[in-house]
């Protein structure tokens, strides 16, 4: 898909637009961490109630952040196949080098990060992702994983990342950095 400058214009807006409710204390953007509650006693009514559907939002959200953890795991071991099942095209193919690079170095990543997401532009195919992140990620000996904890740089970085639905599951096909 070609990114043309109305589209990224349209994804700014719509990335501001929601980090201001953010801001402002809305529920437009809403932590994506499912909940549930249990309970200790079991049921008297006769009709079994099941869990609601989530909405087709919770699913992008739920399957963005997986896709965080997996590519956090992949650049910790240098291993892309970690993010695979996750990312595909173009970002996977980003991943790839951007690990191949790491192994060069001898260094591996450390991913820190504390996201604010909206969703917006969801069809039953695809969604787009818009994340304001604080970035505290450190480089790690490749071999030790030392250190275990470091500074990050602080850096607040703002992306979009474009999801397809492929055999019923959310994948990252790419990702823009907004500037």
């Amino acid at each position: 898909m070609r990114v043309t400058a109305a589209t990224l214009f349209s994804i700014a807006v719509a990335f501001s637009i929601a980090w201001t409710a953010a801001a402002c204390g809305t529920s437009a953007v809403r932590d994506a961490t499912p909940t549930a509650i249990a309970s200790a006693s079991p049921s008297r009514s006769p009709i079994a109630s099941a869990s609601p559907a989530r909405s087709a939002e919770e699913d992008v959200r739920i399957a963005y952040l997986a896709y965080w953890d997996a590519y956090a795991s992949a650049v910790l071991n240098l291993d892309p196949s970690l993010v695979a099942p996750f990312a595909v095209g173009e970002e996977l193919t980003g991943i790839e080098q951007e690990i191949a690079s790491f192994r060069q170095q001898g260094v591996a990543l450390r991913v820190v990060v504390q996201h604010s997401i909206a969703v917006s532009n969801i069809t039953d195919r695809s969604a787009t992702v818009l994340d304001r992140y604080v970035n505290n990620s450190f480089a790690v000996d490749a071999r030790t994983k030392d250190p275990p904890s470091a500074p990050g740089s602080g850096e607040v970085i703002q992306d979009a990342f474009f999801l397809e639905k492929s055999d019923g599951r959310w994948v990252v096909t790419r990702s823009v950095r907004q500037r």
